[in-house]
């Protein structure tokens, strides 16, 4: 009994807890650099969705705002109020979808960018291709998007990635979640 099961259980308990504990002391150790990492990357997001923008303010809209929504931030130009960066959390096919999408403040989007995401490698990734991400460049606060498979008549109308619509409504309604954000901060809802 103590070399068929209690030794070997025994022997495997040990291992799987020094791997534990390996691995919690990594990441212990590299967690704020992964952080910090990870913060610079939305940064350089935030400057590439709202060109000219030199800094941003966070708001603190918690409640107000969409579950999707997980941060507004004003964009500032020389002391100049330019427009607002939103960074969106969606669900798509192959999980969350992070977005960064920018809107100036006449209300039309200025960037989307689709960051992190496990979507699939050919259909579903094709999301973050210049194809698919610049017809957002024709829509407003006061727009409310559809997805469609085929036929676009109105900027409005969300062409979908063949053979990824569910990525496709995932990443439109990421941006329409963006979009109804500042609707509400424009309008003076704080």
């Amino acid at each position: 009994m103590w070399d068929s099961i209690i030794k070997p259980t025994l022997v495997l308990f040990i291992v799987c807890a020094v791997v534990t504990g390996a691995l919690a002391y990594v990441n212990g150790m590299t967690k704020d650099i992964i952080l910090a990492r990870t913060e610079e990357e939305q940064e350089q997001y935030r400057i590439q969705v709202m060109n000219g923008a030199d800094r941003f303010v966070k708001l603190e809209e918690e409640g107000l705002l969409s579950d999707k929504v997980a941060g507004v931030y004003e964009a500032y130009s020389q002391d100049n109020l330019i427009g607002y960066v939103v960074d969106v959390t969606t669900k798509g096919y192959g999980g969350t979808i992070n977005l960064t999408v920018g809107v100036n403040t006449d209300g039309h989007v200025t960037g989307v960018i689709v960051g992190d995401n496990s979507e699939t490698p050919g259909l579903g990734s094709k999301a973050k291709e210049p194809d698919f991400i610049n017809q957002f460049g024709e829509v407003t606060v006061n727009d409310t998007l559809s997805v469609v498979k085929q036929g676009k008549k109105s900027a409005n109308e969300i062409q979908a990635i063949s053979g990824a619509t569910i990525t496709s409504r995932a990443v439109t309604d990421g941006v329409q979640a963006a979009l109804d954000a500042v609707k509400l901060i424009m309008n003076g809802v704080n």
